[in-house]
């Protein structure tokens, strides 16, 4: 029987943007990784080669595990006759109040408790609420890690390597197992049990949250004030480490929008008062109703007629460049935009999923507003959609990535107290 995580074979259950880059990791120290999906056309696409992802270092690293023969797809997992070690990666969303929707993992772990044998370890790497991971040991399984991942989006394989794998185990063996599977890829850090790893994840995204609240608050203020947030973010740390705030912006994404909703799910924080951490995600939801209205102000200033809007950068965020929209500020502007506006002329494009200039002219061409929602270099380039825009076009640079503009266009940087010149 297997006593160490670097004797077993590994099955990766959910082959998404997280599972995925982690399969191909494995594979490519050596060790042989099954994929499974319940998703029937990706499991047919990533046999067929095809990835469907955009992450860096990711592609070649996945052919030469497909061609060396150390990493294969399935859509269901089936007993074998090699010792296995599970990592549980399916998808944890938030159900839009102070819960979340845990049927996936369920049925993850329920497929894997009904194939593992004893010695087999189990890691959840999805994120969950404190106290889930131990809950499902209840199930009957010892062997039971919490490894949540910590990655960032658009550089989640290579992050396999160099980002600390954090371990939270029911029992030492199983924290010794995961930990020798996870040591096999980068460094690990252990924590004594799985509530703590949980807490991890989540307070870290939630933290991060909280510090893009507070430096879009800080824009809002300083908008109201008719004073320059950039200056004041610069001026006021410079040589004084206790003022450093984030770039404003937008903040979102697959963790950012749910993990504060998750922890509030916990059921030992239930008489816990989270009102500072809520609030921070409401500012930060908020913005885009905040832009809207900007917008629609806009529009309206320039009389009658619905006018024409390109939002530009649809992924969550543009560096490091992904093609994951989920949680992106684009579609709750979008959909702000046309609760105000119903007829609008909206036109969107993102420099990810379509490089070319043909597809962004189209998208620009003639409008009046348009909107830089993300932060991807190609959006810098402002001066190039100005010449594309109406006559006295605008242009909301959400980010504060594009230089100020010539002809007559107006740019609009979020926190810069008005129009740049």
């Amino acid at each position: 029987m297997a006593e160490s995580g670097r004797e077993l074979d590994v099955v990766v259950v959910g082959c998404g943007a997280i599972g995925l880059p982690l399969a191909v990791a494995f594979a490519s120290v050596g060790r042989r990784v099954t994929g499974i999906d319940t998703d029937p056309a990706r499991v047919a696409a990533l046999g067929q080669g095809r990835t469907g992802l955009m992450d860096e270092g990711l592609e070649p690293a996945f052919q030469e595990a497909r061609a060396s023969g150390r990493l294969s797809f399935g859509g269901g997992l089936a007993p074998a006759s090699a010792m296995r070690a599970y990592v549980l990666t399916a998808p944890t969303p938030a159900d839009g109040g102070h819960g979340w929707r845990r049927g996936p993992l369920d049925g993850a772990m329920t497929a894997a408790l009904a194939v593992a044998r004893p010695g087999e370890p189990i890691c959840i790497r999805s994120t969950v609420p404190i106290g889930v991971t131990r809950a499902f040991a209840q199930r009957g399984t010892s062997l039971l890690a919490y490894c949540p991942d910590r990655t960032v989006a658009g550089r989640v394989f290579l992050g396999q390597f160099d980002t600390p794998h954090l371990v939270g185990a029911v029992t030492p063996r199983a924290g010794a197992m995961a930990r020798d599977l996870f040591a096999q890829l980068g460094p690990v850090v252990e924590v004594g049990d799985p509530e703590t790893a949980e807490a991890i994840k989540l307070l870290a995204n939630i933290k991060r949250d909280l510090d893009f609240a507070f430096a879009n608050q800080l824009a809002l203020i300083c908008e109201a004030a008719g004073i320059d947030a950039a200056s004041v973010r610069e001026a006021g740390a410079r040589a004084y480490p206790r003022f450093s705030v984030a770039r404003p912006g937008p903040a979102g994404g697959p963790c950012l929008t749910k993990d504060v909703r998750l922890l509030a799910s916990s059921p030992a924080l239930k008489d816990v008062d989270l009102t500072l951490l809520l609030a921070g995600r409401r500012l930060n939801e908020g913005l885009a109703e905040d832009i809207a209205r900007r917008i629609d102000g806009v529009l309206e200033a320039r009389g009658p007629g619905p006018g024409a809007v390109a939002v530009l950068g649809l992924a969550f965020k543009g560096a490091p460049p992904t093609l994951d929209r989920r949680g992106g500020f684009a579609a709750d502007l979008t959909a702000a935009l046309l609760r105000h506006r119903p007829d609008l002329d909206l036109r969107t494009w993102d420099p990810a999923a379509d490089p070319g200039p043909a597809a962004r002219d189209a998208a620009v061409r003639g409008a009046n507003v348009v909107v830089l929602a993300n932060d991807h270099p190609a959006l810098a380039a402002a001066g190039d959609l100005a010449d594309l825009m109406a006559p006295d076009g605008e242009i909301f640079d959400l980010c504060g990535i594009a230089s100020p503009l010539a002809g007559g266009r107006t740019l609009h940087r979020f926190g810069a107290g008005g129009p740049v010149r």
